[in-house]
């Protein structure tokens, strides 16, 4: 009887702990969801910064805190497409610098210094598509090319490149 009775016991205990789970999953972890919710858009409103590694977007930045810098003219022997044929591409490659970045006098030394490499990383990158993808898609190039610029310059102060004049033969 001592035995049936523990079992019993322990039985209705196994019960209410599985109810009570249930009540906590069901009831307090989605009040706890939204409450979380409700505070990050109040944080974003305010605009705090909730992530301490989150960089600055600069991918809207107003064409006033802007400055164009103008890289030479660079002809390039684009990678052979379906034709068979050499193609070149004349570009004239201009650069929108960041003015209120942090180091813009610094950095914009530096690239003042190195136009040779901006240039010849532009260069890199366009060689590596065919006529008929430049033409199709320059946006595609123009993104990796800014993306090879930012590693080098730093992602907060060329914030945009712009092809000129793409002539194409």
């Amino acid at each position: 009887m001592k035995k049936s009775l523990l079992n019993i016991i322990t039985l209705v205990l196994v019960l209410m702990n599985t109810a009570l789970t249930g009540i906590m999953v069901f009831a307090v972890v989605p009040s706890m969801q939204d409450s979380n919710r409700v505070i990050k858009k109040v944080a974003q409103a305010i605009n705090l910064e909730l992530d301490s590694d989150q960089s600055l977007d600069l991918s809207d930045v107003p064409l006033q805190d802007c400055e164009t810098y103008d890289l030479s003219k660079l002809t390039i022997l684009l990678k052979k497409g379906t034709d068979g044929k050499e193609h070149y591409a004349m570009i004239y490659p201009t650069l929108s610098l960041y003015k209120n970045a942090a180091n813009y006098s610094k950095q914009f030394a530096t690239l003042d210094a190195n136009t040779a490499l901006a240039t010849q990383h532009i260069q890199e990158v366009v060689q590596k598509y065919t006529v008929n993808e430049l033409q199709s898609n320059p946006d595609a190039i123009r993104k990796e090319c800014l993306a090879d610029l930012q590693e080098i310059f730093g992602k907060d102060f060329v914030v945009k490149i712009a092809f000129g004049t793409t002539t194409i033969q």
